[in-house]
C-alpha cells in the first residue's frame, strides 16, 4: 500500500485522480489523506465541508464484481469497522451516506469508475466532536458524528484512515446476496416513508430495501419500483 498524507490539500479525490498513473508505479493500493480539504467533493460534485475531528480520504479499490454495488459495499464495511473498533453503531442511507443511530449524517462516499481494475473512492467521516460547526442546509437530516467525545490529532487522522482502508481491503464482500442482506440490515430507513427525486420527478413511497444491483426498491401505490441513480430523502 502507498499512503500519502497532507496537512492541507484542495481535494484528496482530485489529487489521486490527477496523479493516478504516477502513484500506481509505487503500488496498486493507494491511499491519499489530509488533515484538511479546502475543496472537498461530495455527491453530484457538491462541496464536502471539512470539520475538525474528521477524516478525509480517497483511495483506489478494485470494483465490486457488480460495479454498481461498490459504494454500498464501502458503506457496509465502514459500519462494520466502526462497530468493531469504536463500538459505535452507524447506519446507512441509500445510496452513499453514513448516519448515526439517531439518523444524523456523519459521512459520505463517492466513487469514480476508472477502468475494470480501478475505482477511486472518496470517503469523509465526521469522527469526533464538531461543537461549533455550522451545519449547512444541504444536510437534510442534520450533522452528526461517530463519537462526540473524541478529539483526534493529525497523527490520529492518518492512522485511522490507514486502518479503515486496510479493513476495507481485507474484508471485501463478493456475494451480491450477502451485501444486499448486510445493507438492508444496516439501513436506517428500511420500511420507512421516503421521497425519491428521479429525473426532476419527486415520488413518495415506502423503502423496501436494495436489489442485487444496488438499486433502491420503493413501494409506491402497492407496486415495488426500482431506482438506480436517484436522490433519497427520508420523510419524518
Amino acid at each position: 500500500m502507498h499512503h500519502s498524507h497532507f496537512n492541507s490539500i484542495h481535494s484528496t479525490q482530485i489529487y489521486l485522480k490527477d496523479n493516478l498513473n504516477e502513484l500506481q508505479t509505487h503500488a496498486t493500493d493507494i491511499l491519499i489523506t489530509a488533515n484538511e480539504q479546502t475543496q472537498g467533493i461530495g455527491r453530484s460534485r457538491s462541496k464536502w465541508d471539512s470539520y475538525s475531528n474528521s477524516i478525509a480520504m480517497s483511495f483506489t479499490l478494485k470494483p465490486n464484481s457488480n460495479p454498481t454495488m461498490t459504494p454500498l459495499e464501502i458503506g457496509v464495511l465502514c459500519v462494520l469497522f466502526f462497530e468493531k473498533f469504536y463500538h459505535k453503531k452507524l447506519c446507512l442511507k441509500w445510496p452513499n451516506d453514513l448516519l448515526t443511530s439517531e439518523g444524523l449524517k456523519c459521512g459520505g462516499i463517492i466513487c469514480q469508475y476508472i477502468n475494470p481494475q480501478t475505482v477511486i473512492a472518496g470517503l469523509g467521516v465526521n469522527l469526533g466532536s464538531n461543537q461549533g460547526a455550522f451545519a449547512p442546509n444541504h444536510y437534510k437530516h442534520g450533522l452528526g458524528t461517530v463519537d462526540s467525545t473524541l478529539e483526534i490529532n493529525p497523527k490520529d487522522m492518518k492512522t485511522i484512515s490507514s486502518d479503515l482502508y486496510q479493513f476495507i481491503l481485507s474484508n471485501r464482500i463478493h456475494s451480491a446476496h450477502d451485501l444486499q442482506t448486510l445493507f438492508n440490515n444496516q439501513c436506517y430507513h428500511i420500511g420507512k416513508l421516503v421521497r425519491i427525486d428521479d429525473e426532476d420527478t419527486k415520488r413518495e413511497g415506502r423503502f423496501v430495501g436494495i436489489g442485487l444491483n444496488g438499486e433502491a426498491i420503493v413501494e409506491i401505490e402497492g407496486q415495488k419500483k426500482p431506482f438506480f441513480s436517484s436522490s433519497l430523502t427520508m420523510i419524518n
